[in-house]
């Protein structure tokens, strides 16, 4: 966990003291795991949307998103929980940017049961809010919560995704 992102740390002065580190921590944190459950679950949520985010805006799109879900995860923990001595872990916040992107590029899948006379954006913001709700349960239940882990780090990964998938996609497609 020592290269994980720390919002205290990096306000701490960690950004001027040991540049590299500091600034690439959001990435690193990505690739080290929470524990065994949670991996698994982002692995598949990865493959599935994944692939067809990665048909839409080509492997590079899906790197920016993923990266860019990384950085807006550790932004999102340095503004809401700038006090957070917890180490970020897990791909949570690059997961989430990746399934942003593909609500926004293909929409909500009918499977799942959301109102469909709102936009595109606000129906991810009705997932997003029962995902949030179903993670308070969990934590409740689990009695070991970090907020600023477990639920302000993939809504800015997932704003990311938002935010970036439709200028990607336009990118992608720009001599067409």
């Amino acid at each position: 966990m020592l290269y994980g992102f720390i919002p205290v740390d990096f306000l701490g002065g960690a950004w001027r003291d040991d540049a590299l580190r500091s600034w690439l921590s959001p990435l690193a944190s990505a690739f080290l795991s929470r524990d065994f459950i949670s991996a698994i679950f982002n692995m598949v949520f990865l493959l599935i949307a994944g692939r067809y985010v990665e048909k839409a805006i080509r492997p590079v799109g899906l790197g920016v998103v993923f990266v860019a879900g990384a950085y807006a995860g550790a932004l999102a923990r340095l503004i809401l929980t700038s006090g957070s001595p917890i180490p970020s872990a897990g791909l949570d916040a690059a997961v989430f940017a990746v399934i942003g992107a593909y609500f926004m590029l293909y929409g909500v899948p009918a499977a799942i049961p959301v109102a469909r006379h709102h936009s595109r954006t606000a129906q991810i913001a009705i997932l997003a809010g029962i995902w949030l709700a179903i993670q308070i349960a969990f934590a409740i239940v689990a009695q070991n919560f970090a907020v600023s882990v477990t639920i302000v780090e993939p809504i800015g990964g997932l704003i990311a995704g938002v935010a970036l998938a439709r200028p990607l996609l336009a990118w992608v497609y720009r001599k067409a």
